[in-house]
């Protein structure tokens, strides 16, 4: 039996309304097999550009398949933290949360980004949160370019610095927006610290492989494609499981 798949296809469902269907254009690995000593599982991730696409569908898939309250910009106080040491900050940030749910009974649910500041050192995360508790969200003292008071989660600001933090209106938007945040140069850089594209929660809804082998229809209009997949988000379950797959 061949070590790798051919023309490899899956449908994955993200919720009861969305689907997945991605075409693979290069062989795949099958799942277990390895490569020297190292365990492969799907995908050959050993190209930049490949593991940035991995990170960018990862992040959106948590997105669409969990139930995120708030969009969030978190940023650090200069006088409170060494902006610059990104590793510490996603240590404490984590330890933050954590003792979140011990003291208030509430577990905060997250995917975040880290992005560099303009300045090229200084960090910042971008991303999607659920769990804070209403009675901890009110009105900062700043306000944005249309004049409306930002809202401010306090025990954030307390501790590390100011934050943004905006209801979800349109989950498939902010779930595509997030994701121009994870590029080739963030990408080495994050590398280059030892740290990883995107952080996320524990438990985390993730979608569903329903399907998967070689697909009996070539006339898919994709949404998407790169060197390595072709993809198209679904929203016709019928249409979805009517899908051949051999």
């Amino acid at each position: 039996m061949s070590k790798r798949i051919e023309n490899l296809a899956t449908l994955k469902k993200y919720n009861e309304n969305l689907y997945k269907l991605t075409q693979h254009k290069k062989p795949v690995l099958q799942k277990g097999f390895e490569i020297g000593k190292k365990r492969v599982v799907g995908v050959n991730t050993e190209k930049l550009d490949n593991n940035i696409s991995r990170a960018k569908n990862k992040v959106k898939e948590y997105g669409l398949c969990n139930d995120f309250e708030y969009f969030v910009t978190l940023t650090l106080d200069p006088k409170k933290y060494n902006r610059t040491d990104l590793k510490k900050y996603r240590k404490d940030l984590k330890e933050f949360l954590n003792n979140y749910k011990k003291n208030h009974g509430s577990k905060i649910e997250y995917v975040l980004i880290p992005e560099l500041h303009s300045d090229g050192n200084s960090w910042h995360m971008h991303g999607l949160i659920k769990g804070i508790l209403p009675k901890h969200i009110t009105f900062s003292k700043f306000k944005d370019k249309n004049g409306q008071f930002y809202l401010e989660w306090e025990q954030y600001s307390k501790k590390f610095g100011f934050l943004n933090i905006a209801k979800i209106k349109d989950k498939d938007k902010v779930c595509s927006y997030i994701t121009k945040y994870i590029n080739k140069s963030m990408a080495e850089t994050i590398k280059g610290l030892g740290e990883h594209m995107y952080y996320n929660s524990q438990g985390l809804k993730k979608a569903i492989e329903i399907k998967r082998g070689t697909l009996s229809d070539h006339s898919i209009p994709y949404d998407f494609e790169n060197d390595y997949v072709m993809s198209k988000m679904i929203n016709n379950p019928i249409y979805a499981h009517s899908l051949i797959f051999d």
